[in-house]
C-alpha cells in the first residue's frame, strides 16, 4: 500500500548535526529526509499506558 508523506516536520539542529546528516545521506547517495524516514520506520512500537 503506498502512502502518501503529507506531514511536515520541523527540526532544528547545529551546523554540525546538519552536515553529519547531509554527509551520511550522500554517501548512501538518498536525501536527508530519507534518511529520518528510513529511522523513523525502524523505531520500536510502544505501547500506551
Amino acid at each position: 500500500m503506498l502512502m502518501t508523506r503529507e506531514k511536515l516536520l520541523l527540526v532544528r539542529l547545529t551546523d554540525d548535526e546538519k552536515a553529519r546528516l547531509a554527509k551520511f545521506a550522500k554517501s548512501k547517495q538518498v536525501s536527508m529526509s530519507e534518511v529520518i524516514q528510513d529511522y523513523c520506520k525502524q523505531l520500536p512500537e510502544v505501547e500506551e499506558k
